[in-house]
């Protein structure tokens, strides 16, 4: 068996320390202007009484603006300090197929069935049609991305993502590596494209059956659960310190 762990993990935005450095910035580059012109003024009318008194309020003025910018600077972060769950959302159904892990295999099997007469089985070699076949296949398992959502709960600090129980997604066997070993009419009982359909559906479903005894399933929960958990904690999730937390859907998919 071998296990085969997909995983993206897309950048989630800057961190909150870039975030306040521009601030600074761009406070410390509106001061500086504010202060540049103060200086011109004072050059052009010349200190006199008046003159600085119209000064002060000018001061006032640009104290009251800078802090009115700094105000809506603040609440700019804030904002953006949210944790966003669509975006969330959008990077796990981002994902496409989590099939997290792959289950090769190599099989053999035998198909024998006997003539009927009035409803009555004739076993004999003569009349008993088979046949046996080798071949190689590989069973993927995952969880159905498109039943994964997550949540926000701000009072507990805690991204909550509600997932499905591990199924099989898809089974496919390799046209070429097929090879019929033996094969043998019965008497008045020839084989039929039917008996190879319903061989196939039947060693198949022993396959699967045989893989999800092996833990196919719990490991394909496990995988994807660490997927989408470095998924998400990136950017402002890490940064919070906010808790991944899984809760299983128990309801079956609608059909």
């Amino acid at each position: 068996m071998e296990n085969n762990v997909q995983n993206t993990v897309p950048e989630q935005g800057k961190g909150t320390s870039d975030k306040k450095k521009k601030t600074f910035v761009w406070i410390g580059v509106f001061a500086a202007g504010f202060l540049l012109l103060s200086v011109a003024i004072l050059i052009v009318a010349g200190v006199g009484g008046g003159m600085l008194s119209y000064f002060m309020k000018e001061v006032n003025s640009q104290k009251e603006s800078i802090a009115e910018l700094t105000e809506i600077i603040e609440m700019y972060e804030d904002a953006e300090e949210e944790i966003d769950v669509a975006v969330i959302n959008a990077d796990i159904q981002g994902i496409g197929e989590l099939a997290t892990v792959e289950y090769m295999y190599t099989d053999a099997a035998k198909y024998s069935q006997p003539m009927e007469f009035m409803g009555t089985e004739i076993p004999l070699d003569i009349t008993t049609k088979n046949f046996v076949a080798k071949w190689d296949g590989t069973i993927k398992a995952g969880v159905d991305i498109e039943r994964v959502e997550a949540e926000v709960d701000k009072e507990k600090k805690q991204i909550i993502v509600h997932i499905p129980q591990a199924e099989i997604l898809s089974h496919e066997i390799e046209e070429e590596s097929y090879e019929v070993l033996i094969e043998q009419d019965g008497l008045f009982n020839e084989l039929r494209i039917e008996d190879i359909r319903g061989f196939d559906a039947e060693t198949k479903k022993l396959m699967e059956e045989h893989a999800i005894e092996n833990g196919i399933l719990e490991k394909a929960l496990a995988n994807a659960k660490e997927i989408i958990r470095k998924l998400i904690e990136t950017g402002q999730v890490e940064e919070q310190d906010y808790e991944v937390v899984f809760i299983i859907i128990e309801e079956p998919a609608e059909k």
